[in-house]
């Protein structure tokens, strides 16, 4: 049965990443300010919630209880992430600041493994490094060659740091009900449009197909794929599932390259290697275990 748990979270990990690689093609698509986008996508995302919990009414999990780990991990680190990330990608070059946020999965390794009492494992820091190495020529093959100024790399940090504790407060809380999915997405939200209404301005004159896509964006990269990555941290793999993450751009490669967007290239080839390389790596003991058994 444990066995079992671990294959659904992984799964659900998958079809996390899955639903992350689809962003940049919406996010492209939908002519709106950064912050604004964030503020509909979760208000779509609680209703999406919404609508489950009435589904699901027996669903497992818990209200969040609205202490300070709830408003500065979930809420402020959600939040962080999101604003973090188009900060720097304001700042600077896009796939500098990009490479710098993807930082953030080796952390979160590391200190999952640490609050597990098995300290710094050597696969770990190997596995993580194979996939990072590995995905940086398909990130900077990208870049546009601008300078990055100091605030742009600091913004990347904050936002790979914000994710972290957002993904350690889902994998410690016990597991979110529908509800209170619902909640934290609504408070998001209402912090992500006083964001873009003290930073961004009003928003110009848009097609009602920008708010849509937005909309769209809340049902699926926002509100599903969160969901499940709380559900894939619960009962997944910590270690398996930050290797994971680095699926993310290559995936969304892949789907440029599907649409006829962009050309395949050896770089994605040496990436999605490399993060399946080190998705190994870091579980080689398990693979022992099961051989062995």
């Amino acid at each position: 049965m444990h066995d079992r748990g671990r294959i659904y979270g992984v799964m659900a990990g998958v079809f996390t990443v899955s639903l992350w690689a689809s962003l940049p093609v919406l996010r492209s698509l939908a002519d709106l300010p950064p912050m604004l986008v964030a503020a509909v996508a979760m208000i779509c995302a609680s209703a999406l919630a919404q609508l489950f919990g009435r589904l699901q009414p027996n669903r497992s999990g818990t209200d969040p209880k609205q202490g300070w780990h709830y408003w500065l991990m979930a809420v402020g680190g959600l939040t962080g992430a999101l604003y973090g990330y188009f900060l720097a990608l304001q700042s600077g070059d896009p796939a500098k600041v990009t490479l710098v946020t993807y930082t953030w999965p080796l952390g979160f390794v590391l200190i999952t493994d640490r609050l597990a009492g098995k300290g710094i494992r050597l696969r770990t820091l190997l596995g993580s490094a194979v996939a990072f190495i590995g995905l940086m020529p398909l990130v900077l093959s990208s870049s546009t060659g601008s300078s990055t100024s100091w605030l742009g790399y600091a913004a990347g940090l904050a936002a790979g740091a914000s994710w972290i504790a957002f993904s350690l407060y889902l994998r410690q809380s016990g597991g979110l009900s529908n509800r209170g999915y619902s909640t934290l997405f609504v408070h998001v939200s209402v912090i992500a449009l006083v964001v873009h209404l003290l930073f961004e301005g009003p928003a110009p004159s848009v097609a009602i197909t920008d708010w849509l896509v937005a909309g769209l964006i809340g049902i699926g990269p926002y509100g599903l794929a969160f969901m499940s990555w709380g559900y894939a941290l619960r009962h997944g793999p910590s270690t398996l599932l930050g290797v994971m993450t680095y699926l993310v751009p290559v995936m969304a490669a892949i789907l440029l390259v599907l649409l006829g967007w962009s050309r395949p290239s050896y770089q994605l080839l040496i990436a999605a290697a490399a993060v399946l390389g080190g998705a190994l790596v870091t579980q080689t003991s398990r693979f022992r275990r099961m051989k062995l058994g």
